[in-house]
């Protein structure tokens, strides 16, 4: 299956990484080319065990990459999980700016597209 993640930061990251080594071909995306770019060198941005090795070998046999055009990436894949940052507001409330952002770069993009998608939250 074509997945997109978006957002590679604790989530996102595992998620695609888990989902490449299972057979799933695997398009993170995220609008900091800093973090795609050293998700495409093999490297990970943050720290879990054993994260930088998945990324390394979805790498290698092409079931993993990285990419900053979340417009393909949602039209080149079949499912969308939105896996972006819900940090805490001064008031102690969730912020979902970041999700409602994500989710409407997908709706427009899904405007052009033919065939169904889904999208996961």
């Amino acid at each position: 299956m074509k997945i997109s993640v978006m957002g590679t930061g604790y989530v996102g990251l595992v998620t695609g990484a888990t989902l490449a080594e299972t057979g799933n071909q695997v398009t993170c995306l995220d609008i900091l080319g800093t973090k795609i770019d050293e998700l495409n060198q093999g490297k990970s941005p943050i720290f879990e065990p054993g994260l930088e090795e998945l990324i390394k070998q979805g790498l290698r046999n092409g079931s993993l990459t990285g990419s900053t055009n979340i417009e393909n990436g949602i039209l080149d894949s079949d499912v969308t999980f939105i896996c972006v940052g819900t940090p805490s507001k001064k008031d102690g409330s969730i912020d979902l700016s970041y999700i409602k952002s994500a989710a409407s770069s997908i709706g427009r993009t899904l405007r052009h597209k033919e065939k169904e998608h889904t999208v996961i939250v």
